[in-house]
């Protein structure tokens, strides 16, 4: 690991605005939904002192650990300052032209499976939480509490779902066949017998659908939501969610 001092740094303290309870709620009742019994304890940020020194636990144990997290430069209970680790997933998404991303994405997808497979849990896995610099994947912000109150590969299948739906807006184009790549690609890049056994991502999503399939008989009372961005790329997603778990292990499926 990099130990020299980074020219561009990022400080965080403990008197920053926290989520809202309107915003906790959201995030806890969305967890819930799609079968993620998040604790409310786990979302509900009133302490900000207490979540910043959590943070800063985290990213010493992951650092010790080995993984491409920022370097923790200082910390006085008050104040975070850390490196910065580069541009984020989606910032160079969308600089990217949209036949050129694929690869990428299927690229993150199974990076956050081999984090997993040494153990590990992000608890924000977006893509806004995930750096690139053409050799190595980092990660960043690690203020959700969510273990150990919530089993491991409980975690970490919400982790992929997390990056799968910040995913969707460039899936989306590329249709249900980029959704199915990026699950398989995460699925299958882990070899059976690992340290750490991989999470069901398959029986996960098998039981998510019908969910999601609800949302889209909600949508469909309302032409205005119905032909919606938004729902647009969810139907994408479940297209190729579907496949996903019809196709064989190691399968490539077909969306057509």
């Amino acid at each position: 690991m990099n130990t020299t001092t980074p020219s561009k740094t990022w400080t965080k303290t403990a008197d920053r605005p926290l989520r809202s309870r309107r915003k906790s709620l959201g995030i806890w009742l969305f967890a819930h939904f799609v079968g993620v019994p998040v604790p409310w304890a786990a979302v509900r940020q009133t302490d900000g002192v207490a979540l910043l020194a959590y943070e800063h636990g985290r990213l010493l144990e992951l650092a010790a650990a080995g993984e491409h997290v920022p370097t923790v430069l200082a910390f006085d209970g008050q104040r975070l300052e850390t490196g910065d680790i580069g541009a984020t997933l989606d910032h160079l998404l969308y600089r990217m032209p949209e036949t050129d991303r694929l690869p990428l994405m299927c690229a993150a997808g199974a990076d956050l499976a081999r984090f997993h497979a040494r153990g590990q849990w992000h608890g924000g896995a977006q893509t806004r939480n995930l750096t690139w610099d053409g050799q190595h994947f980092a990660r960043l912000d690690f203020e959700e509490r969510l273990r150990p109150g919530l089993a491991l590969q409980t975690v970490q299948v919400y982790d992929a779902l997390q990056l799968l739906l910040s995913l969707a807006r460039f899936l989306e184009p590329l249709g249900p066949q980029a959704v199915l790549a990026v699950l398989q690609a995460y699925s299958g890049a882990v070899e059976p017998g690992a340290a750490t056994p991989a999470p069901d991502l398959r029986q996960f999503v098998q039981r998510l659908l019908p969910r999601l399939n609800w949302v889209l008989r909600l949508a469909a009372l309302s032409a205005k939501l119905d032909g919606s961005r938004e729902v647009e790329r969810l139907r994408t997603v479940i297209d190729g969610m579907q496949v996903f778990v019809r196709a064989p292990q190691g399968g490539s499926g077909d969306a057509a």
